[in-house]
């Protein structure tokens, strides 16, 4: 069979011979000329990502002065749609594949780009392809549909679907997308609705290339507060679509809702124009809860956005948006009591004993919240929102603070508690350098000894005494065992310069999370208290949990650690207690936490434990 002699022909030189009237008829001419006339920008690149031939179309896009796309790199020409948006240079990057989704064209001598769909579909895998379907393409073939061909057709309101239907397109694929790893993972998904209420007015008073400009940076605030891995999307001018995936609960959307919400609240700013102003709503949707389709969560999600009041958000669930307010109600009001913690808040002392002396060996201070309306609150539903909050450095340095005043006080009215040891449970992130209050931990508590010596060594001169530096061996820093593990090592010389004040340090929650026997043998840590989780389980029936315990209790000996059993509620639970050969306890069952005033009233009666131990 006679060989082609057009096959060998590029589609350049296709055209050239095309234009010269000598192979007008070919089919592969006919070919070569459809796809250099195509309407869609088409490129061919190679394994390198190298582009080997672009048709006219992209050639004019991306050069329209003149010049040649061959040879340049996919990533050179082509950048994600957030990627531009947001600061972050590897928040996506452009791979080949099947999928579309939207980029921006770079335009040369420009520094303005062009918005489109893209997708990259293998074209060639070789000779060997049917043998092996593994086999990577020798080339891709690149689709590039420009979404900004007339740009003021985008801009007006009466072609928006033009945008739209793309945008949409990309937002329900990677939807889709996110639905199959959810399902596999058994995981939630979160959707968000963002509008840009007052962006019309925008788009009326200082038309439509202020309107245009103002959603890109709205969109650039929004993907700058919100992590990596979740997507954003322009679903049209006015309208954003955000998802979130791994970990999502409501209280985690209410706060990237509200992130979102303070991102847009500051006017936009542009040369040439007045500062605008839009209020944002976002509408909230959960996976599976309100929907386990694609079409029908967003059809709910804009529900929830037409329930939103400019400036705020609504969930579609409305039963969830109450008790996201009630919620958001109790944070604030938690942000208040700790503004001002001498108001609301207040320390109880829980004894330990000794079961071999049988006598008071030292306390623990807890805090507590005296709500003006709701009355007592338990520690459990504070002590972590706070935390969570990032405020519970605040709180435990009111703690510190309060513990050695109260010390101070009972040493002046001469009550044996201002000789006892007190242990105070800290978060770990008061370990951290810079931390609390920028300042390192040690230096707090210097400062804390310092202003209250002041006091005293002023009452001692005026009763003719001697001042002596107080000392803090009386105090015992107990960190969350989990929490001490991660920081530990990383501040080791924090901890080292906080032993060397005469403070004790000590792991708490042993057996509630792994413990690192060797990274707790390098850490000057002299104290291990099991808690009340891990003594519950001793009720367990099976032996394999007491040998646990016990085998536990071993290594805490070999390390000389002083073990304490905290959460003895029961007289079962004590009778064990006394078989692992535990010495020191902590429960309601031997002593309840007490208030200053009441626990000096038990202290001089004897301090007796409530039961005989």
């Amino acid at each position: 069979m006679a060989k082609d002699r057009s096959a060998g022909l590029g589609p350049t030189s296709l055209l050239q011979a095309a234009s010269a009237g000598k192979v007008a008829r070919h089919p592969s001419v006919v070919a070569g000329l459809v796809l250099d006339r195509a309407p869609v920008g088409l490129a061919l690149i190679d394994a390198n990502d190298r582009l080997l031939w672009a048709n006219t179309a992209l050639t004019e896009l991306a050069c329209p002065t003149g010049g040649e796309l061959q040879g340049r790199n996919l990533n050179e020409l082509f950048r994600p749609f957030v990627n531009l948006l947001g600061e972050r240079g590897s928040y996506h990057t452009l791979s080949p594949g099947e999928d579309w989704q939207q980029a921006w064209l770079a335009v040369d001598d420009s520094a303005s780009a062009r918005l489109g769909l893209m997708s990259c579909v293998a074209f060639d895998r070789g000779a060997d392809a049917s043998l092996d379907a593994g086999t990577d393409p020798l080339m891709w073939l690149v689709t590039f549909v420009d979404l900004d061909a007339d740009a003021d057709a985008v801009l007006d309101r009466r072609h928006a679907d033009i945008g739209n239907v793309a945008s949409t397109w990309i937002f329900e694929d990677r939807l889709s997308h996110a639905f199959d790893r959810a399902d596999r993972l058994g995981q939630r998904l979160g959707v968000m609705l963002v509008e840009l209420h007052g962006l019309s007015r925008i788009l009326v008073d200082h038309g439509g290339e202020m309107a245009s400009r103002v959603s890109r940076r709205a969109g650039r605030r929004l993907v700058n507060v919100l992590r990596r891995e979740d997507s954003v999307v322009q679903i049209d001018r006015e309208r954003w679509g955000v998802l979130l995936e791994h970990p999502v609960t409501p209280e985690t959307m209410q706060l990237v809702a509200d992130r979102c919400l303070e991102a847009l609240e500051p006017p936009f700013t542009l040369p040439g124009y007045q500062p605008a102003l839009i209020e944002p709503r976002i509408g909230i949707v959960l996976c599976p809860e309100d929907g386990e389709e694609t079409g029908e969560l967003l059809a709910h999600a804009e529900k929830a956005l037409e329930e939103a009041v400019p400036g705020g958000f609504a969930f579609y669930d409305g039963s969830l948006q109450r008790l996201m307010e009630r919620q958001q109600r109790f944070r604030h009001e938690l942000q208040e009591a700790l503004m001002f913690p001498d108001q609301q808040l207040y320390l109880v002392y829980q004894p330990q004993f000794d079961l071999l002396t049988r006598r008071c060996c030292g306390l623990e201070a807890l805090v507590r919240w005296r709500h003006p309306q709701r009355g007592e609150v338990a520690p459990g539903e504070f002590v972590a929102l706070a935390a969570e909050m990032q405020l519970v450095d605040r709180l435990d340095r009111w703690v510190l603070k309060e513990v050695m005043a109260q010390r101070r006080r009972w040493r002046e009215a001469g009550s044996e508690l201002g000789d006892w040891d007190i242990s105070v449970n800290i978060h770990h992130c008061l370990l951290d350098q810079d931390g609390f209050d920028g300042r390192a931990l040690d230096l707090y508590l210097r400062q804390l000894c310092e202003s209250g010596a002041k006091g005293e060594a002023g009452a001692q001169e005026e009763a003719g005494g001697h001042y002596r530096h107080e000392c803090l061996d009386w105090l015992c820093l107990e960190v969350d065992g989990a929490g001490l593990f991660e920081v530990g090592h990383r501040q080791s010389h924090l901890l080292r310069r906080i032993v060397a004040l005469g403070v004790r340090l000590g792991v708490d929650g042993l057996g509630r999370s792994p413990v690192d026997l060797f990274g707790m043998a390098s850490l000057p840590v002299t104290l291990g208290k099991l808690g009340p989780e891990t003594l519950k389980t001793l009720a367990d029936p099976s032996t394999s949990m007491r040998q646990s315990v016990a085998a536990l209790m071993r290594c805490l000996e070999a390390l000389e650690f002083v073990a304490v059993a905290v959460g003895v509620e029961t007289a079962e639970q004590l009778d064990t207690v006394k078989a692992l050969g535990l010495v020191r306890i902590q429960g309601r069952l031997v002593g309840a936490p007490l208030e200053s005033e009441a626990l000096v009233g038990w202290a001089a009666s004897g301090a007796h434990p409530a039961i005989a131990i």
